[in-house]
């Protein structure tokens, strides 16, 4: 239902206009809807504005995702409850992301700089309570010392106080090249909770106080340079995936940790040559079925030449990516002999983060990834860029915030076989192109969606429904969180004039059976005022809002990545 503006905006179902899987499906229409006070209007309509996106696109304010907090909250603040929490629902909602954007005069350069901040919604019976603190990684420790930025960022050099030679040793020792600023994620490995980064540094925290515990270095317990922020909890132990480099060049190691949480006792499992000599494939996340490992070789990869004279001639690390306009190249690693399959998988060029779950359906492996049509909005999120543009944005900047779900179909055991996808329910293909086999992939939904969720219960099975958020796909002042229904392309939005919001969190009602049985927990901030924000409890089955948790901070809320819930103990 679309409202004036200041009112709430309803969860709506699109219907076949926007759905792309439906046999009637059209992203355009020539229907003409007008808009009355308070009158219904068809979701499909909502989808179509989407997909056609208007030349407006000066609403919607990009620079929440680099605002400056330089309060932290460690003793809490009471938040004010509007609507019902469920009886069932106890525990800690933990989000990670940018906080402190310059220390001193220094200011950070790209929004993945900000010095980390750690954000808390205790939730007890009638009762939530918001808390914040900085993560206490060495370079935070520097930087307060020093009242100035200390460290090179992913899009902001050192500073060009070190002569090039003693820069150039720093590139010759992770410790000093890389920074252990961790405020990607939040993650549980055994008993432990640890803050996490791309760089081969883990912060562990305490998920009661927040304070920084300790610190490992996986470079030096496993030679890896970077790790993917988002492990993968399996039934035989955790798994991540990082770069490192030997004598024949890069190489993608899968790195497994066991359920007990001893970090100690970590093993890399599986080791792939990167396919351009000098240039991995930049590797946010992997994917992970009952048998096999995924990974995803995309075109965006790490120049190891280009980044060494970067740091040489201090300029950021974001200057050593490259875009190589090629094929995206899929690794299936078998998970019992840890060996590569020897059939190649190729997809079309795309620019992917997250993967909302890949599983296995007979002989195919079914995999649904948010992708984006290239890397730019990398470098669109420049805290300059997204300050100074705002009322300004052009069509061209906000499509390169814009991903969209696909579906692709990996089909095994090929050999001898003429048709090689033979899923029901699917538009997904695959065919031969010399050596490799070609997927074509199926859009699941016109809606932009990232930061994906699923119930966890789901993991590496199939599954039937996604959450995610996403800017308005208009430009329009608010975000949504959605709930898609991947069978058939059908979603649910909650949105809100001026509420944008941050990455949602599937929890699951006790003893539940259906899968969207749950809520979906997710932090709101309030563009219009950057020192109020909420947390939303929405049912997962309506997304209707069921409980809104306000507070207020004495500096900016800041935009968060991604968050973890910890179940109180029952």
């Amino acid at each position: 239902m679309l409202h004036p503006r200041g009112k709430r905006r309803d969860n709506k179902k699109e219907d076949v206009a926007c759905n792309p899987r439906s046999p009637n499906a059209s992203p355009k229409s020539d229907k003409k809807h007008k808009k009355k006070k308070d009158s219904k209007m068809p979701y499909g309509v909502i989808g179509e504005l989407i997909v056609k996106m208007s030349d407006n696109f000066s609403q919607y304010d990009y620079s929440v995702l680099c605002r400056h907090c330089d309060v932290e909250n460690p003793g809490g603040i009471a938040c004010t409850l509007t609507g019902s929490i469920p009886d069932w629902l106890r525990g800690q909602l933990i989000y990670n992301g940018p906080g402190l954007t310059k220390f001193g005069q220094n200011e950070y350069r790209h929004a993945f700089d900000a010095s980390a901040i750690l954000q808390k919604f205790n939730i007890e019976k009638d009762k939530v309570t918001y808390s914040s603190r900085f993560v206490r990684s060495k370079t935070y420790e520097q930087n307060m010392a020093a009242g100035s930025i200390t460290r090179a960022e992913f899009g902001t050099p050192a500073p060009a106080s070190k002569g090039m030679f003693s820069r150039f040793l720093d590139a010759m020792d992770p410790e000093k090249m890389f920074s252990d600023n961790a405020l990607v994620s939040v993650c549980e490995i055994g008993d432990s909770y640890y803050a996490m980064c791309e760089t081969p540094f883990m912060v562990q925290i305490n998920p009661n106080t927040l304070e920084t515990e300790d610190r490992v270095n996986i470079n030096k317990r496993h030679g890896l340079m970077t790790q993917s922020p988002h492990p993968v909890v399996a039934s035989d132990g955790v798994y991540t995936v990082g770069q490192s480099v030997g004598v024949t060049g890069p190489k993608y190691s899968i790195l497994k940790y066991p359920l007990d949480g001893n970090l100690k006792q970590g093993k890399i499992m599986a080791s792939l040559p990167a396919r351009w000599r000098l240039s991995p494939a930049y590797m946010h996340s992997m994917a992970m079925t009952e048998n096999y490992a995924i990974l995803i070789e995309q075109p965006l990869a790490v120049s190891l030449s280009e980044l060494l004279s970067d740091i040489v001639n201090n300029a950021p690390f974001i200057d050593g990516l490259k875009w190589h306009n090629e094929p995206v190249l899929i690794h299936i690693v078998d998970r019992k002999t840890w060996k590569p399959l020897k059939t190649r998988y190729v997809a079309d060029p795309f620019f992917f983060m997250h993967v909302a779950n890949a599983y296995e359906d007979g002989e195919h492996i079914v995999m649904d990834i948010p992708t984006y049509k290239d890397s730019s909005i990398l470098h669109n999120m420049f805290i300059t860029t997204l300050r100074e543009q705002k009322g300004k944005y052009t069509k061209e900047f906000v499509t390169a915030f814009r991903s969209e779900m696909y579906r692709f179909v990996i089909p095994l055991n090929v050999k001898g076989k003429e048709k090689l996808v033979t899923l029901p329910g699917t538009s997904c293909s695959a065919s031969w192109s010399g050596q490799e086999i070609l997927l074509q992939s199926e859009k699941v939904t016109n809606i932009p969606l990232e930061n994906p969720c699923i119930n966890p219960k789901k993991k590496a099975e199939k599954h039937q429904f996604v959450w995610a958020m996403a800017p308005d796909g208009e430009g329009g002042d608010f975000g949504h969180v959605m709930k898609l229904d991947v069978s058939s392309g059908e979603t649910l939005l909650f949105r809100e004039d001026h509420i944008y919001s941050a990455a949602p969190e599937f929890v699951a009602r006790p003893g539940a059976n259906k899968e969207d049985d749950g809520v979906i927990l997710v932090q709101g901030l309030n563009s219009l005022d950057e020192k109020e924000g909420y947390m939303l409890v929405l049912d997962a089955s309506t997304m209707s809002e069921l409980a809104r948790a306000t507070f207020r901070t004495p500096s900016a809320v800041t935009m968060p990545l991604h968050a973890l819930f910890v179940p109180a103990a029952r």
